[in-house]
């Protein structure tokens, strides 16, 4: 018998057989039935009572899972090969379990006896295996039933257990919080470990953790801080320097510490990962200020390495780590501006990203004109195959921007170049959305503020509208222009030729924004064209202000029905000052006898738009006006009014009634009690005649008249409904979102009676080498005649900026460019390519309420001596003032005092 068995076990497919057999197959038809039909001898398989074969089917179904088939029906036969006694066979199944097991499959809970088993094992390999089963299929429950075993597995005898029981810790403390505070001690002990590997392990795994609670870890830094001057491990090294990079932003005082060893590093190493850590350490730490001259130095002339070697992600990281130090030291960057600029030119394009992100705080009047033109060939695709992306053409744009307009265009001195900049920019960026508003937002800043180049801008703002091009392929840089020439109509040299266009636009070519604009600024050329003191009123001429009047007049009925409303409000009041200029040009005489145009053509249109100059207004003016005594803007002016469901005409007029009440008694409601009492008496008469009215009415009636209300109000569409289901689904979220967040902020902390020494960590004596910065040959220019100084208007506002002129810093809208793109880079960072979510560690605390009130205590009576030496040394002070006949005033002192007694809890944590 049992030589049919293995004569039978010698024609089962193997998973050689089935591999060869699915490379065997022509078309994709007849793998999927090859395939398919392995499947269905692979059910057959796993429920042999023979070992071997069932492992050889569960090895062709875990292959056939990594082609996309499902294998979790069998999820009971993997487990069934895991518990095998055969160490060949029970790695197949903890492989099987490992692709195809999650925290849904329903056998899962019957593992956890086998893991106990396995983990108990005196087998180190069935230890180890189990282990890394355990790191790929853990759950919440798995994880609080084994973390006992597996923290004993920490003091395994042999060092490829312990290191893997280390690193196993991190995916049982997401699964389950709780496990950290009881393993904390023996995972401390861990850096101490004589293996090198279970060093590594533990640093790899306290690293994780610090980066969502840094503070818990800051005990640790004395261990730490020794493996970083004792190790050559340059992985283990850079762990630990990302480490001290978190921990460093809580606790200043590691700055001193940790900058000798750094240095020596960053001094001696080849290796370009490890110091570009360093470097990386040194500024996310925030150890680099703008005093350390010579540490930045050291780090910008390093970092030039990374330019000179090969390899572009070196390029990448160096262009990384100067956008960090520019900020801090640009000086010593702008002595590197030369790579930089190569830079952008790379044909890479995260680097030329890079780059640009970086020009921006290199430039100056001096070198404004080279940047802007180098950026500007970036908008053009050097090849017919290249296709740049719209996101960094855009990118460029707005740098281009920033650095024009940076500091109330400190580094701009010909506008006029300026404007014709953004000329070319409309034209460059055609067909890029939403980035025309910000061009032509640029250009209306400076017609508004440069007076003495509005002629050019007019100019160039009429060739824009005038374009064909610009029009259907940048709009939206159209709602500006036509602004600029309204306004500034006085400059153009033909108004009439720009009526003609403005008038013979179609409706509905445009966006309604942009035609309230045109609306307005047809009025604007109209009065600056017929009111022109050059050109004398003749009967030719009134003939022709006529005819035109009349084509205006025929232009905004079109637009008097418009949908938008502001369209249409500017459209019909236009109308009618139109209509009455025609009324009037039509009542002059026929001959010349009267030379002066009508007075609304000269009088009031020009008093209408020309009598005061548009200057720039802050942003924050509107917040310095004083709100006026007695004006409370939370107060509601009236109460609501009732209104009944149904529309009978008596109850109409009820309602009318009731309404002409309570106009009359509003003084009373908004100064005292007894209009509110009287209101409310009134709203209760209304509801009781009401009710009387529809108790008699039949049901029917009523809910025929309802339902005819619902149908109109949805049929209007100046109707705006209710929706109280929205309502109550957002009150139900920030109900959730505050539970959670008063939730979240509760921990313990395992760490009991543990303090952070600092003066276990011993200092080093710093000697940071000399060197010197690399020395760019420039080319000799010849000396230029200093620019001619422009005017350029402050911004009117209230206060102290007022006093000041309130000039405009752009530099916020440089760092909200580059958050906006950090975040738009770092998006794909949520996404851990392994499926990790750590978030249950973010708000994990590992601060105890007991260790807190001792804490508290010792640093009330730190605080009482502090308090006592100052107040004796207080009085002493007050007597030798006394004593030379001096008035000494101690407000700052009591109110320091006051301070901190008010907030303890603040030095508490200080």
């Amino acid at each position: 018998m049992s030589a049919r068995v293995k004569k039978t076990n010698l024609f089962k497919k193997s998973l050689h057989d089935l591999i060869r057999g699915i490379r065997g197959c022509k078309d994709p038809d007849a793998t999927d039935k090859y395939i398919r039909n392995a499947i269905s001898e692979c059910r057959q398989e796993v429920l042999s009572q023979d070992m071997d074969v069932k492992t050889m089917a569960v090895m062709k179904l875990a292959y056939l899972q990594m082609l996309g088939y499902d294998m979790s029906w069998a999820s009971f036969n993997v487990l069934e090969v895991m518990s095998s006694p055969k160490f060949a066979q029970k790695r197949v199944g903890y492989l099987a379990a490992m692709q195809s097991f999650n925290v849904d499959t329903d056998v899962l809970m019957l593992t956890t006896n086998l893991l106990k088993k396995d983990l108990a094992s005196p087998n180190h390999l069935d230890v180890a295996i189990a282990i890394s089963g355990i790191s790929n299929i853990v759950s919440p429950s798995l994880a609080r039933d084994l973390s006992e075993d597996l923290i004993k597995m920490m003091n395994h005898s042999k060092p490829y257990v312990r290191k893997k029981a280390v690193l196993v810790m991190y995916k049982i403390f997401l699964q389950f919080p709780e496990a950290l505070r009881s393993s904390f001690p023996r995972l401390r002990e861990k850096l101490e470990d004589p293996e090198i590997a279970v060093v590594s392990a533990t640093v790899n795994v306290i690293c994780e953790l610090a980066k969502k609670h840094p503070k818990n870890y800051l005990p640790l830094a004395p261990q730490l801080f020794n493996i970083l001057t004792t190790s050559s491990n340059n992985w283990m090294l850079i762990k630990i320097i990302k480490l001290f990079s978190s921990l460093a932003t809580i606790e200043p005082r590691l700055k001193a510490k940790l900058i000798p060893p750094i240095t020596n590093i960053i001094q001696t190493t080849t290796a370009m990962s490890l110091l570009y850590e360093c470097i990386n350490c040194i500024v996310s730490g925030g150890m680099l200020s703008q005093d350390d001259d010579q540490l930045a130095a050291m780090c910008v002339s390093k970092l030039r390495m990374f330019f000179e070697e090969t390899d572009q992600n070196l390029k990448f990281v160096g262009l990384l780590a100067y956008n960090k130090i520019v900020t801090i030291h640009p000086l010593l960057v702008a002595q590197n501006a030369d790579v930089i600029m190569d830079c952008m030119d790379d044909p890479d394009l995260s680097i030329r990203e890079r780059a640009v992100e970086l020009v921006v705080y290199l430039v100056n009047p001096d070198t404004l004109f080279e940047v802007v033109k180098r950026l500007m060939l970036q908008l053009i695709p050097q090849s017919r195959e290249q296709i740049l992306p719209e996101q960094y053409r855009v990118e460029v744009v707005r740098r281009i921007l920033d650095m024009c307009s940076n500091n109330t265009y400190a580094n701009v001195t010909n506008f006029e170049w300026y404007i014709a900049v953004l000329v070319d920019l409309v034209k460059i960026t055609e067909g890029i959305k939403d980035i025309g508003s910000e061009i032509g937002m640029e250009l209306q800043n400076v017609a508004v503020r440069v007076r003495s180049v509005r002629d050019y801008a007019v100019a160039s703002s009429a060739r824009m509208v005038t374009d064909a091009d610009i029009i259907y392929k940048n709009p939206n840089v159209l709602k500006y222009a036509v602004w600029v020439i309204g306004e500034y109509a006085v400059f153009l040299e033909d108004p009439r030729t720009v009526l003609d266009i403005f008038i013979n636009t179609e409706p509905q070519t445009l966006s309604a924004d942009i035609e309230a604009v045109y609306v307005q600024a047809i009025p604007k050329i109209y009065s600056q064209y017929a009111g022109s003191d050059h050109m004398p009123w003749t009967h030719s001429r009134s003939q022709e202000i006529l005819v035109l009047s009349g084509r205006i007049v025929a232009y905004l009925e079109k637009y008097a029905t418009s949908m938008d409303i502001e369209v249409q409000e500017r459209s019909v009041e236009f109308l009618e000052l139109f209509r009455l200029i025609s009324e009037a040009i039509k009542e002059r005489p026929v001959d010349d006898s009267d030379l002066n145009p009508p007075l609304l053509i000269s009088q009031a249109m020009s008093y209408m738009f020309n009598i005061w100059e548009l200057n720039p207004v802050s942003q924050k003016a509107q917040r310095r006006i004083p709100i006026p005594d007695g004006l409370d803007l939370d107060e509601a002016f009236n109460d609501p009014v009732v209104y009944p469901e149904s529309d009978d005409d008596e109850e109409v007029l009820l309602r009318q009634e009731i309404m002409r009440q309570q106009a009359a008694m509003s003084s009373k409601i908004i100064n005292g009690k007894d209009g509110k009492i009287a209101t409310h008496s009134k709203k209760s008469k209304m509801k009781t005649v009401l009710q009387g009215k529809s108790d008699s009415e039949d049901e029917e009636e009523i809910a025929r008249k309802r339902q005819e209300r619902k149908q109109r109000q949805q049929e209007d569409p100046f109707y705006l409904l209710e929706s109280e289901k929205v309502a109550r689904k957002s009150r139900k979220s920030r109900d959730d979102l505050d539970s959670s967040s008063e939730s979240s902020d509760e921990g313990d902390d395992p760490m009991k009676n543990e303090e952070f020494d600092i003066d276990a960590i011993p200092i080093m004596k710093l000697e940071i080498a000399s060197i010197a910065a690399p020395v760019t040959k420039k080319k000799s220019k010849k000396s230029r005649a200093p620019p001619a100084q422009v005017e350029i208007a402050r911004e009117e506002t209230f206060g102290e900026d007022a006093v000041n002129g309130g000039d405009i810093d752009t530099s916020t809208r440089i760092a909200s460019a580059r958050t906006s793109s950090n975040r738009a880079r770092s998006s794909s960072k949520h996404k851990s390519i392994l499926r990790v979510d750590a978030r249950g560690l973010e708000n994990y605390d590992l601060g105890s309420p007991d260790d807190d009130v001792a804490d508290h205590l010792k640093v009330e009576e730190f605080r009482a001596e502090i308090l006592e030496a100052r107040k004796k040394a207080a009085e002493a002070a007050e007597q030798e003032v006394k004593a030379k006949h001096i008035v000494v005033k101690k407000v700052k002192k009591k109110k320091k005092v006051k301070v901190l007694k008010s907030k303890p809890s603040e030095d508490a944590e200080a």
